[in-house]
């Protein structure tokens, strides 16, 4: 086990080495450690650092697309507390109400009741969602 250790420690050394780039007769472009002779330009490997993954324009952007959306938002629930999407969702509950009416007149089984009071609950929750 140490014996792997220590290999893979010496093998880990030459990646600090130095990198050369060279250009064959081919105009094929080439890097490694060895470079032949009199063709040899040293490359400078720069760090890689951590920074922010988005730059402040980015930043600047997404608030201006929050805030338009929030403003969307706020005009959209101010023009349909009482408009035509909740004055839609009220005749739909009553809509249900009245044919649930019509099939108790004639007479009904559970699974009926079951339907109809499951449609009307359904309604009620999206009238209350609409018409805040």
């Amino acid at each position: 086990m140490r014996l792997i250790l220590i290999l893979l420690t010496a093998l880990s050394f030459p990646a600090f080495g130095q990198v050369y780039k060279w250009t064959d007769a081919d105009g094929n472009v080439h890097f490694g450690t060895q470079p032949p002779p009199g063709q040899q330009e040293e490359v400078k490997i720069r760090e890689s650092k951590t920074g922010p993954m988005i730059t402040d324009r980015q930043r600047a952007m997404m608030e201006r697309r929050d805030e338009a959306r929030a403003n969307r938002s706020a005009s959209y629930e101010a023009s349909n507390s009482d408009g035509y999407a909740c004055t839609g969702a009220k005749n739909r509950v009553k809509s249900w109400e009245e044919r649930w009416d019509n099939v108790k007149r004639q007479g009904y089984s559970v699974s009926d009741e079951q339907y109809y009071e499951q449609r009307i609950k359904e309604a009620e929750r999206h009238r209350d969602n609409i018409c805040r």
